[in-house]
């Protein structure tokens, strides 16, 4: 499989991503499967993944994705938890021997912002996803060997309840930042979808949202599809609200006195009022966080 640069491959995956701007997702489709005939290049087979999901085949995409995962250079979280990988994007910070393994809508700029601050003395002032990667990239590793490949390292996952984090992604990424109008500009609604929905239309169309909208998918994976059903790979797992508790113990182990930090509270963005109903749909959803991080919500 093809992985290089490719000027001819760049033409065809901007010609389908115009196509995707208009909502004709069939005629994406056909142009990526008929370069597919004379380029087998995985930006090809990536873009094919994307347009199987807006089609609403989720297996097909799952079995895509599993076949070309070994192929892709930097998957995305996204790509990995799709492929049922078992290699999971973490942040190493290896003069410390730290990982953290970043689950979204769990205090993620929070704790990149302690670990910036433990590596330059600074405050990233809410831009601490970007400046982390720069000193301490991702590391694409197998969880199922970290007690091997990382023994005295501290590995570390902050965990939240899914409701609440579908709770927090709706009031601060669909209403106040307004995510999805970014991945399809100019308008109100794409594929029957509301850019903008209310909080119950959400929830109620939470699969279909998952299949069109990369970044809404992205931060809605379950906590297992991300880190696996095997808590005992960390070292230290907590909820959210201990947030303190690990930054006392990472001062503890790097020896330097990060300061009290806490980055973007959504509850006061925007107010909603749950349908139990929905809410209880939605946790169905998430059987398998429940099972293997429950305790720790």
């Amino acid at each position: 499989m093809d992985t290089a640069k490719n000027t001819e491959i760049n033409h065809l995956v901007q010609k389908a991503e115009a196509l995707l701007q208009d909502e004709a997702v069939d005629e994406a489709h056909a142009l990526i499967t008929s370069a597919l005939d004379d380029y087998d290049h995985v930006r090809l087979w990536r873009f094919l993944r994307r347009i199987l999901l807006m089609q609403g085949d989720e297996q097909a995409a799952h079995e895509l994705m599993a076949r070309i995962i070994e192929h892709v250079k930097g998957p995305t979280p996204g790509e990995l938890a799709l492929a049922k990988s078992n290699r999971s994007a973490f942040t190493s910070v290896s003069d410390h021997k730290i990982l953290y393994l970043h689950v979204p809508k769990c205090g993620s700029t929070t704790i990149k912002d302690m670990l910036y601050h433990i590596l330059t003395g600074e405050r990233a002032e809410g831009h601490s996803h970007t400046l982390v990667s720069k000193h301490a990239p991702y590391a694409f590793e197998d969880r199922t060997r970290l007690h091997e490949t990382h023994a005295n390292w501290f590995k570390f996952l902050v965990v939240r309840d899914p409701i609440s984090r579908l709770r927090s992604y709706y009031r601060f990424n669909l209403v106040f930042t307004n995510d999805l109008s970014k991945e399809v500009m100019g308008r109100e609604t794409y594929l029957g979808l509301k850019l903008q929905p209310s909080y119950d239309e959400f929830l109620a169309n939470l699969t279909r949202y998952r299949q069109v909208f990369r970044t809404l998918r992205a931060h809605t994976n379950g906590i297992a599809d991300i880190a696996g059903a095997d808590a005992s790979i960390f070292d230290w797992i907590g909820p959210v609200k201990e947030m303190d508790s690990l930054r006392l113990k990472l001062s503890e182990k790097v020896g330097v006195d990060i300061p009290a930090i806490h980055n973007f509270r959504s509850k006061d963005m925007a107010k909603i009022e749950p349908s139990d109903a929905l809410e209880e749909e939605a946790r169905a959803r998430y059987a398998r966080d429940y099972e293997a991080y429950g305790t720790y919500f």
